[in-house]
């Protein structure tokens, strides 16, 4: 018979007892003690429906889930409570309604307050809105186009832009550009807070998003649990859906000449998907448990087909995870400290390459470093003889502009393109700062 503790007992010292003992109804009674306790707490909540499902009692596990639902999405925790909502779907397909509890609001709030300008889909605020009213920008509209400078050298590509023109730069924050630790074989999943996930690449896929596509991207979306060693994306295999990570963690992996990623609860993993007709040029592999939402690319495409806004939250987040995964894994930039990275990060910014541009051009000097992320781009030998088609999202023109020497092939947009571009003017004004880091940058070069 289970006996009350008294109020000096430690509830969570007895509930891992009597959980290692297999005592499951006595757990199940210092759960729901504990959840009176911490009444605005969801983990609990959490955690006693996860018991009765292992024991059986589906339709108790589903009201303890529905309960974390609404604590979750009231604490900003927005992805968890979609999560929840899934697994509620999975245990009674019949209770639809649970959609409308996975509430944006309170991670909207947090998202606008930990931001200086957003990428949104829905509505933006006010001032008579409650909350901050935050500055908004649109990567399709606002992008400037890369127009050619005449005056430029021979051997020079170089661009320029219309006077009285203001560049679109991607609000990358420190969280983005931490540098994860090194994975040990057992890592212990951290649970960061909701105003750090509000900082993260997937809150604006949630939050930032009408309640109509929020209810379809839960309502479509598959909850995937992986156990330690699997893999959540096979590299070379076909782009064909984008992960929120919600709980865990998972280590991406790009190739022997680039530091591995440590990913977590509110990154994002598989962004290839929302490029054009590429394959995943990453593994991805869990350490540890993880859980995560995988949104095929099928239904994002159908979304943004829907509401075309949706398509600039998506091409914001992937502009963030490409600059921050380039600057946190790529030999070129992880000789620099975190707040060099974050001033390396505000040097991109938006551009557009109208169909014919000639991005990088051979036997020229590239003016910066590009990243294309949306469009058709083709490359040529110096002869003019076409090469082929290249996928999107790989960096161009980096070697010309930390060497100096001319490109040996012409990259050309062949429709328009969105690109990321960093000029070379403001990276070597950085790195006359920092002479120590131009020394790895050239035997980097040398090197290759």
């Amino acid at each position: 018979m289970f006996r009350y503790p008294s109020k000096r007992t430690n509830l969570r010292g007895e509930l891992s007892k009597a959980l290692k003992a297999g005592r499951l109804h006595e757990a199940l009674d210092l759960y729901e003690l504990i959840e009176k306790q911490h009444r605005d707490e969801p983990r609990w909540s959490h955690r006693k429906g996860d018991l009765l499902q292992r024991m059986g009692r589906k339709a108790d596990a589903a009201l303890a889930y529905e309960r974390a639902v609404d604590l979750y999405a009231a604490k900003g925790f927005v992805a968890r409570a979609a999560a929840m909502a899934k697994v509620i779907l999975a245990i009674d397909p019949s209770k639809g309604e649970v959609l409308e509890r996975v509430d944006p609001v309170a991670a909207r709030r947090l998202h606008r307050q930990t931001r200086r300008v957003i990428v949104t889909a829905d509505e933006p605020s006010t001032p008579d809105s409650e909350g901050p009213t935050t500055e908004t920008q649109s990567l399709i509209t606002d992008a400037l186009p890369l127009i050619t400078d005449q005056t430029a050298a021979a051997g020079e590509t170089r661009f320029t832009k219309t006077e009285n023109t203001e560049d679109v730069t991607l609000d990358i924050t420190d969280v983005e550009l931490l540098e994860g630790p090194s994975p040990p074989d057992s890592l212990v999943s951290k649970r960061p807070s909701a105003a750090t996930l509000a900082q993260l690449p997937s809150m604006p896929l949630f939050a930032e998003v009408p309640r109509y596509i929020l209810e379809s991207l839960v309502r479509e979306s598959t909850l995937i649990d992986i156990e330690d060693g699997q893999r959540l994306v096979t590299r070379g295999t076909t782009a064909d859906a984008l992960y929120a990570l919600v709980e865990g963690n998972v280590v991406e992996r790009r190739g022997s000449d680039c530091r591995d990623l440590l990913l977590g609860e509110g990154d994002v993993a598989g962004v290839s998907c929302l490029l054009s007709n590429v394959s995943y040029g990453e593994d991805v592999i869990a350490c540890g448990r993880a859980r995560a939402l995988r949104i095929s690319k099928l239904l994002l495409d159908r979304l943004v087909q829907q509401h075309p806004p949706f398509g600039d939250v998506l091409l914001e987040i992937l502009s963030r995870r490409l600059v921050a995964t380039l600057l946190r894994t790529n030999p070129i930039f992880t000789a620099f400290d975190e707040g060099t990275r974050k001033a390396i990060a505000s040097l991109f910014e938006v551009r557009r390459a109208l169909a014919g541009t000639k991005i990088v051009e051979a036997g020229k000097r590239s003016d910066g470093m590009y990243l294309p992320l949306h469009g058709r781009i083709v490359t040529r030998r110096a002869d003019g003889r076409r090469l082929g088609s290249m996928e999107l999202g790989h960096a161009i023109g980096q070697e010309s502009m930390l060497t100096g020497q001319p490109s040996r092939i012409t990259v050309q947009a062949s429709t328009d393109v969105l690109v990321l571009r960093m000029s070379a003017s403001n990276f070597s004004a950085l790195l006359m700062k920092r002479p120590d880091v131009v020394q790895r940058i050239e035997m980097l070069s040398y090197a290759r």
